[in-house]
């Protein structure tokens, strides 16, 4: 449990922006932010997607709908079994790596219904956004002052992808977008293997937290980072 500001806060608010810019952590989770949203760039050119699929207009808009009433779904209930885990990284990563698994099919192949199954595949793979800031949280917990701006300087970095991402798809790659998916692949490696190093990192922390109660005599369980 992270106390109120009168228990985790012992010097100004000047010290909290000090603190997370001089945290490495902050940076990774800024970097790996950034290749998240390059990762999600489809969203924006989803109804140019679903026209690949060869219907008219007004059809291939109707099919934009149900890929994304099924992410929906996928996010909320993944995102609350996370939460009731207490687990991010392997919630995250399986959410990336069934994003690569549909943008591997829409590379190999140009099938109708295969295509069209990708879209749900890669769809879902906002939920590792979700599980992204709330991870961001969970790991600057405090002081309150530091968490505010490490969540600001984080998301503020993360709009980066989204300008990085609008060049992604160019329709000269098209119909096809082999190139364009290959990037969010190459996105979403990065992005599991820089969790993967974060998570590392943060188990050896909470190892070292562990040990310093037991140096202490310290019997109740005190703050742990959520892996």
């Amino acid at each position: 449990m992270v106390g109120d500001q009168a228990e985790t806060e012992n010097s100004g608010f000047g010290y909290g922006f000090s603190l997370a810019i001089t945290d490495w952590k902050v940076w990774w989770f800024a970097i790996l932010a950034v290749a998240q949203n390059v990762a999600m760039s489809f969203i924006v050119y989803f109804p140019t997607l679903t026209t690949t699929l060869g219907y008219n207009p007004t059809v291939s808009l109707l099919l934009v709908a149900p890929p994304w009433v099924y992410a929906v779904i996928f996010i909320f209930v993944w995102a609350r079994h996370s939460d009731k885990a207490q687990e991010r990284f392997f919630h995250m990563s399986t959410s990336n790596f069934i994003g690569i698994i549909g943008s591997l099919i829409s590379i190999c192949t140009m099938n109708t219904a295969a295509r069209y199954l990708s879209l749900f595949f890669v769809s879902q793979s906002c939920a590792a956004h979700v599980l992204m800031i709330t991870w961001n949280s969970n790991t600057f917990a405090r002081p309150p002052s530091k968490r505010a701006v490490c969540v600001s300087l984080i998301n503020a970095f993360q709009q980066l992808g989204n300008i990085a991402g609008s060049y992604v798809w160019p329709s000269s790659w098209g119909p096809s977008y082999r190139y364009s998916y290959a990037i969010v692949i190459a996105c979403n490696a990065i992005v599991i293997t820089m969790t993967s190093i974060l998570r590392q990192h943060l188990k050896t922390l909470n190892k070292k937290l562990e040990k310093e109660e037991q140096k202490q005599g310290i019997k109740e369980k005190g703050f742990r980072y959520v892996l």
